[in-house]
Parts: structure tokens; C-alpha cells; sequence
């Protein structure tokens, strides 16, 4: 099931952009449209979309010629820009000095500056309206009270369903509604149930959360014939465990991906965090946490490990990092043993070797490479 949220907006937008090879006749070619497009991960269903309308853009379209580049500066990875003619649809992603990047066509469309306010202006507008707020819990409590009801969006599928809060001091803990609303909430989950942390929106009186949840019905119950037997968890920023009173990370990384700020999380991440970051996006099955890691999207070990995703049931290191403070370095291979769980095999213990990069001593951590070793 699609769900689009769309955002109609009638632009002047009195700047030139340069024009598209992708046409094999630029100037027969009439633009039909350009729509912004925001979407969590290359996977998601949910959309936002911001559509931008203006004659005058349409008729300087085609007056300059791109430039041939082989790669983008760093691209805001959740947004792009799809122009559509007659003839094309070309997707250009949005680098951070807001000028355009054709990547089937390796070339760079830059833009005035003019054009590049106007530009971050409507992505800041499009990321807004998709992604949730990023919410302490403290905060988060009192706008969810117990007892109230709220609507829950999972952010990839973009399924919604009612949920009221019934306990929780340290955390929510939610109940479905109704049935149907169990019904929604165990299709986000492809109809098991599950301890797996999903970043999910919580829209109450106008105001949408960053939240995380899991899908497992467990404890006390509280609204009968709803087909849930128990409660399910919602955590917030900063929020922590009933038992332990600790913060879970898992759920914390999920928090940053419902708030649209995954790349702010690893700017401020130490490579260890990184590493962590990994492991929960194997654990999780996120998909987008684990491309978000890598210095390189098109590395062959990101490949292996997104190919492998869904056949492995957990990760787990051996033991707790000893973390050294990096210093000046802007590179170090980190060992870190594991034992894995193959969904019907026995758990194999191995080591991952990480190579941690950053460009310059300002500049994230990121993983350059991962080689996994077989352990004793």
C-alpha cells in the first residue's frame, strides 16, 4: 500500500536552470512538470512530494548545457528532483551546495545562487512535512498523555494506525485501538510479530513525533477485543527501558531516522558508534541505516551485506568495545567479534575488521571497508 502526502505549490521561479542531455532534442521537448521528492530509503512507500510550477522555468530550461562530472559532491540522500517532458523523466539528486546531479548521465547541473535559496527552501519545506520532530521524552510524554489516543505511520511502509497510550513513566507503552487497527499495525511487521525497532511518525493534535516502536504484544493488557494481548513500546528521544532504565540504542537510531537527521547522528558518531550503527542496522534489517555507514554506496561489501540482509536473524559483539580516542588519525581498523544467527543455522563466531575513514579531522567517520574473518 502507497501512501503519497503531497504538498502543491505554484513557484516563480524567475532563475535559469541549466538543461538535461537526457533529451535527445532539448528544444522540441515541452517540461511537463518538476516535483520534489522526499522518501526515507530508496524502498520506502511513503512519499512526500512538493510540485513546482512555473512557465518561467520551463522556458529557460533548455538555454545551458550541464557539465560532465563523474561523481557528486555528498548528496542529501533522502530528496530529489524529478523533471518531467513530453518525452523524459530525469531524477537529479541534491548535493549540498544545492546544485543538480544526473547520475545515469554523469553530469552536474549548477545553479545560481538564487535559484540554490529558493532550492534548500523547498527541500528544508518537503523534509518537514514528511519527517517527525525530533522530541525529548519529557516532552513527548506530555503531548501523549495516558490514556489518549494517537495515530502511529510507519515511515517505510507508510501504513497508519490508531494507538492509545495506556502506561508507561519511562516510555510509551501503546495498545492498537480495534482490531483493524492490530491488523494494520501486524502487516507493518508482514503479518509476525516482532522485537525488530521501526521508525515510525505519532501524530497527535497536530503535531507529529519521531518515534521508534517494536511489534511485539507483551505484559499488561488493557483494551479488550482488539486482538493484541499486551502492550507494544514506543520510545522518544532519550527515552530508556522499563527494566534497565538504560537507553536503548537500537530504538535511538530509529528516533533520528523518523526526524530525517540519520546524517546528523553520524556526524556526531565516533567510530565506534559507527560500528554500533552497523551491527543494529543488520539486526534491525534497515537497509537505509546500513548504506547511511559507508563512505562509498556502491562499495562491494555494502553490497554483500544488503544482499544478505534478511537471512540473517541477529548479530551480537562478543564483547564490549575498549574505545581509544582516534587523535589525529583519519583512519583505523577496528576488530570486532561477533556471533551471528542465520535464520535454521547455528550461530557461526566471526570477527568484522572495520576499516574506519574520515576525509579531515572535522569530517564523519564513515566504513571503508568491512572483511569478516572466521572466528575460534
Amino acid at each position: 500500500m502507497k501512501k503519497w502526502m503531497v504538498i502543491p505549490l505554484l513557484l516563480w521561479f524567475g532563475v535559469s536552470w541549466h538543461g538535461s542531455a537526457a533529451a535527445a532534442k532539448p528544444k522540441k521537448e515541452i517540461m511537463t512538470e518538476i516535483v520534489l521528492v522526499v522518501k526515507a530509503s530508496d524502498e520506502a512507500e511513503l512519499h512526500t512530494e512538493l510540485r513546482l510550477q512555473s512557465t518561467e522555468l520551463q522556458r529557460r530550461w533548455n538555454k545551458n548545457k550541464p557539465v560532465p562530472a563523474e561523481v557528486a559532491h555528498s548528496v542529501i540522500a533522502d530528496t530529489r528532483v524529478i523533471v518531467r517532458t513530453e518525452q523524459t523523466e530525469t531524477v537529479y539528486e541534491i548535493d549540498h551546495n544545492f546544485d543538480l546531479y544526473d547520475r545515469q548521465q554523469k553530469q552536474m547541473q549548477y545553479l545560481p545562487d538564487s535559484a540554490k535559496q529558493k532550492l534548500a527552501l523547498y527541500v528544508r519545506t518537503a523534509r518537514q512535512a514528511h519527517y517527525g520532530k525530533l522530541t525529548p521524552w519529557k516532552e513527548a510524554e506530555r503531548i501523549i498523555s495516558r490514556k489518549s489516543v494517537c495515530r502511529v505511520t510507519d515511515l517505510e511502509t507508510g501504513l497508519s494506525f490508531n494507538v492509545q497510550r495506556r502506561a508507561g513513566s519511562h516510555h510509551a507503552d501503546m495498545q492498537p485501538l480495534t482490531k483493524a487497527d492490530t491488523a494494520i499495525m501486524k502487516k507493518v511487521y508482514q503479518g509476525n510479530w516482532s522485537w525488530r525497532r521501526r521508525a515510525v511518525l505519532v501524530a497527535k493534535d497536530g503535531q507529529v513525533l519521531a518515534g521508534s516502536m517494536h511489534g511485539m504484544p507483551h505484559g499488561g493488557d488493557g483494551i479488550p477485543d482488539n486482538d493484541f494481548s499486551g502492550h507494544f513500546c514506543i520510545h522518544f528521544l532519550d527515552s530508556t527501558t522499563h527494566g534497565s532504565n538504560q537507553v536503548d540504542p537500537d530504538h535511538q537510531w530509529m528516533i533520528y531516522k523518523a526526524a530525517g537527521r540519520l546524517d546528523e547522528k553520524f556526524a556526531k558518531a565516533s567510530p565506534y558508534e559507527v560500528i554500533d550503527g552497523f551491527l543494529i542496522a543488520l539486526n534491525q534489517q534497515d537497509r537505509e541505516l546500513l548504506r547511511r555507514g559507508f563512505a562509498d554506496k556502491r562499495s562491494p561489501q555494502l553490497a554483500f551485506y544488503l544482499e544478505g540482509l534478511t537471512r540473517m536473524k541477529a548479530v551480537k559483539k562478543t564483547k564490549p568495545f575498549e574505545p581509544k580516542e582516534p587523535g589525529q588519525a583519519v583512519s583505523l581498523e577496528i576488530p570486532v567479534p561477533v556471533t551471528i544467527w542465520f535464520n535454521g543455522q547455528k550461530p557461526e563466531h566471526q570477527v568484522f575488521v572495520f576499516t574506519m575513514k574520515r576525509s579531515d579531522l572535522d569530517a564523519a567517520w564513515k566504513i571503508d571497508s568491512v572483511h569478516p574473518i572466521s572466528g575460534k
